[in-house]
């Protein structure tokens, strides 16, 4: 395919969809068909707490990325970036699974605030009031109602601006497609023009928002500890986890005609900031811990030694190692960014070792050390959501083109290259 050329973009328009086998079909219904089974067995098994702790840690792992593909078309809307547009599509698409992730949310929520299936006992705080009440600030603000309002409208919010951005973007390429090449071409530059706009108050919703929910459905498990930084260091994690999850979907369409635009600079790029979104999430981990010592503030130190103890404490050790040394050190050589060997399994292990990251987060607060075991429960509730997540990317693409072909930023970007 010449890269330069609009017309081979039209020509070769409806190839440009995600069609899945049905080999592909029965796979992610199979990993649904897990998450439902082990929620099922969990409950069953008396594991109430457990199982609402790893629902939410691997909903909202998926949730940021899920949001992190329509912050990253934001900043680079704002910015009139070129460089990735062949691969602007592909992070667009994780914005489905958003609605699907605050639905869970609001499961939970609801499930919370009518105490089904010991739902209440997950947040300390409203199981046990008490144990704020002398924390002026905090009791104020974790008020069981206010907080169930405040993270409904985050949530409504969040998705009225998703569906707005991306569907103005999809229906012009959905145009481009039908065949009304002018048409589409008017839309396109409207789009581009009022993107470039609205797209920096989108960001800074996102920034109030997304922290919003971090604080509440996550950091409020842990109700006496609190951070200031935790809502960057959230964002931190969803640009990673983000890079490396746009890395493998980029190589696993490489081979298709919706790979047939992504260069060798895409993966490049993407390659840089995977790397630099791996220094910046560890700087604002270590941010926390020299905080601490440096503030002396030996009274959020708790949430961290509880942390250094079986079984937790082998995924302190092991998950930076991962998550930041090898992919640091692994990532300096250009090759290694456009090398499928190389980027491929830093990606994963990226992935992996941020998914126990998460886990750490939540699950100390919900259950203790020596009931936790082989996290089995964990496991197949990331088999769940994962499939719910690559249900909603599939769903998309079936409906919308993988490829942005009526963006005027992407014939720009494949006949002039790299800006």
């Amino acid at each position: 395919m010449s890269h330069n050329s609009q017309h081979d973009l039209y020509e070769q328009r409806q190839s440009f969809y995600l069609t899945a086998t049905p080999q592909t079909r029965g796979a992610v219904a199979f990993l649904v068909l897990i998450g439902a089974v082990t929620l099922g067995i969990g409950m069953a098994e008396g594991l109430q707490s457990r199982v609402w702790g790893a629902l939410l840690f691997n909903t909202f792992f998926f949730f940021a990325l899920a949001l992190g593909g329509s912050a990253f078309s934001a900043m680079q809307d704002v910015l009139g970036a070129k460089w990735g547009r062949p691969v602007m599509r592909i992070h667009e698409s994780f914005c489905s699974f958003v609605p699907v992730a605050c639905g869970i949310f609001l499961a939970v929520l609801a499930c919370v605030k009518f105490n089904i299936a010991g739902a209440h006992n997950v947040y300390s705080w409203i199981a046990s009031p008490k144990s704020i009440h002398h924390f002026w600030g905090k009791r104020t603000w974790l008020s069981e109602n206010f907080w169930v309002l405040r993270d409904v409208f985050a949530m409504a919010v969040i998705c009225g601006i998703v569906f707005w951005q991306i569907g103005m973007k999809t229906a012009r390429d959905r145009a481009f497609v039908a065949g009304d090449k002018v048409g589409a071409e008017a839309m396109g530059i409207k789009v581009r023009d009022t993107l470039r706009y609205w797209s920096a108050p989108i960001l800074v919703v996102y920034a109030f928002a997304f922290s919003l929910l971090g604080f509440d459905l996550l950091m409020s498990l842990a109700p006496t500890w609190f951070s200031t930084l935790f809502g960057g260091w959230l964002f931190a994690v969803m640009m990673q986890t983000l890079m490396a999850t746009l890395m493998l979907f980029m190589w696993a369409f490489k081979g298709t005609a919706i790979g047939q635009v992504i260069q060798r600079q895409q993966f490049h790029d993407v390659g840089k900031l995977m790397h630099g979104f791996t220094i910046f999430f560890a700087y604002l981990t270590y941010a926390h811990i020299l905080t601490y010592w440096y503030g002396n503030m030996p009274e959020e130190t708790g949430y961290y030694i509880a942390r250094l103890h079986y079984p937790w404490k082998y995924i302190v050790m092991i998950a930076p190692l991962v998550s930041f040394v090898i992919p640091l050190y692994t990532m300096i050589p250009k090759a290694s960014k456009w090398t499928k060997m190389i980027s491929g399994p830093i990606a994963i292990g990226i992935l992996t070792a941020q998914w126990f990251t998460y886990m750490l987060v939540v699950m100390p607060e919900v259950v203790k050390g020596e009931d936790f075991g082989i996290p089995y429960i964990e496991l197949g509730l990331f088999f769940g959501v994962f499939g719910l997540f690559l249900a909603s990317v599939f769903a998309f693409g079936r409906r919308n083109p993988m490829v942005a072909v009526a963006d005027p930023l992407l014939h720009a970007a494949l006949a002039e290259g790299h800006h």
